[in-house]
């Protein structure tokens, strides 16, 4: 027999469709099939959650929260598996098309419903952040340090004032506010815990939904931790990782030497760009129309450090550095081109504003700008927080809670790859030291994103099912580094 708060929570629902006004609490769902980048087809269910905007204010405002509910095959379904993807500005419901992603999904719903969501802001949610269609960069934007993100400043402050134009409250979307909505979900779907399998920023997410309502949270799985006070990246973390690949590359067999050292390879010619910029030649995204563009010491570190941690682009950076030496700068056009496309017409007032609120400690900012002083990247890592783009958002500021330290005893699965430069192993160690119920698995050759594994997928499911994985080891397959191909 129903119980009373599920009648009442049914009538509700009922009455707001009736009514057609949407009050905060009401849900949505419907059948709808869910269809994979592969083609394929899948039952499912959208769903739509109205909550509030800020739940601090005055006025009320709603918004919808979107997501996707795979239904359990299992004849007694576990608490509801959350998906919470990265970014911030990555929508859970678009990352579940992905068919790596979709297998992972399908393992979990042997043993539970597994609800893929797209935080406020993004995705299928209403409002959708996205910036409008800015003006073309100019063409110095990637030659400085200061013109790169000077260009970021403005773009940030233009997206977020015309959000703001249009009623918007931007500074209320943040993490503890997404965490709230989580909550508030699973109090919508009748359900009195979730787990939750996180990635990268998502694990910052699942994070503050343990802190904040951690007694309705049964399990949770956190690949590529990112904690409290830990968004702000470490240049070290960067440089060692180029250091490990350079070794890696002059060891190889199959390379034949022809690239004895990147790392050193890769300070020379950052010397040589901050005095002769290279030059490269794109197309223009929107209107097809060639670009020229003149690259910097800056874009170089940038550009390098986000291949870093991507386990299929990490093993292209000897070719790459090695071509970038001989002045060939074609295998890095495609890569100038979509970060130039970028700047005109992707990014999201959601994640400015999400990155900014959770921000960095002034001794978290201190130790990033001294470890820039000793390494080859400078502070190319620190640029997605800085301070006067932050300022251009008008995002909220840091809360103090946010940046302290999470403790509790709900089961955690900590998985991080070794040759993960974005969130480092032992940024997780600091996080599991207030999990004593946390379990860490480093995941050999592993890099920032480990969750597509079929390996990694088996004991994501074994783990949520109960399972003890303790002394568990997985092992990927070795990097392979590419003689020229980008």
């Amino acid at each position: 027999m129903a119980s009373a708060k599920s009648i009442a929570l049914l009538l509700a629902v009922v009455a707001s469709a009736f009514s057609g006004v949407n009050h905060e609490g009401d849900l949505n769902i419907e059948p709808q099939a869910f269809r994979t980048y592969d083609g394929a087809s899948h039952p499912a269910e959208t769903g739509r959650l109205w909550v509030r905007e800020n739940r601090e204010a005055a006025s009320g405002r709603l918004i919808e929260i979107g997501f996707v509910r795979l239904k359990s095959t299992a004849a007694k379904p576990l608490s509801p598996v959350v998906f919470l993807a990265g970014g911030p500005g990555i929508p859970g419901t678009v990352l579940g098309r992905v068919p790596v992603y979709y297998s992972l999904f399908e393992k979990l719903q042997a043993i539970s419903d597994v609800i893929l969501v797209d935080q406020r802001g993004i995705g299928t949610s209403s409002p959708n952040l996205e910036c409008p269609q800015g003006s073309p960069p100019a063409g110095d934007v990637f030659l400085t340090e200061t013109s790169f993100r000077d260009a970021l400043t403005a773009r940030a402050g233009a997206c977020a004032e015309a959000w703001r134009e249009k009623g918007v409250d931007v500074a209320a979307y943040t993490t503890a506010a997404s965490a709230d909505d989580l909550d508030d979900l699973r109090r919508a779907l009748g359900a009195e815990k979730l787990s939750i399998v996180a990635h990268s920023y998502g694990t910052t997410l699942a994070l503050e939904m343990i802190r904040r309502h951690g007694e309705h949270v049964e399990r949770a799985v956190l690949a590529g931790v990112q904690g409290s006070d830990q968004s702000l990246q470490s240049p070290i973390a960067f440089d060692f990782a180029l250091r490990r690949i350079s070794l890696m590359a002059a060891a190889s067999p199959k390379l034949h030497g022809a690239f004895p050292d990147t790392y050193g390879a890769f300070q020379r010619l950052l010397d040589h760009v901050s005095h002769q910029p290279l030059a490269v030649r794109i197309q223009n995204p929107k209107t097809k129309e060639p670009v020229d563009l003149k690259l910097g010491a800056s874009y170089l570190q940038f550009a390098i450090k986000d291949m870093l941690p991507n386990g299929r682009k990490a093993g292209r950076v000897p070719a790459l550095v090695y071509a970038l030496s001989r002045g060939d700068v074609s295998l890095l056009a495609p890569a100038v081109e979509d970060l130039y496309g970028g700047l005109m017409t992707g990014m999201t007032a959601m994640q400015y504003s999400v990155a900014c609120s959770d921000g960095a400690s002034r001794a978290r900012r201190l130790m990033g700008e001294q470890d820039a002083a000793r390494s080859v990247f400078g502070v190319a890592p620190l640029i997605q927080l800085d301070e006067r783009i932050c300022a251009a958002a008008q995002a909220a500021n840091p809360r103090a809670e946010s940046l302290a330290p999470v403790w509790s005893t709900v089961p955690a699965l900590f998985l991080e790859g070794n040759f993960d430069c974005n969130t480092p192993a032992y940024q997780a160690e600091e996080v599991r030291a207030g999990f004593p119920n946390g379990v860490r698995l480093t995941i050999e050759n592993g890099f920032h994103e480990t969750l597509p594994a079929p390996e990694v997928q088996r004991m994501v499911a074994e783990f949520l099912g109960g399972a003890d994985v303790k002394q568990r080891a997985i092992e990927l397959a070795p990097i392979e580094f590419e003689p020229g191909k980008y």
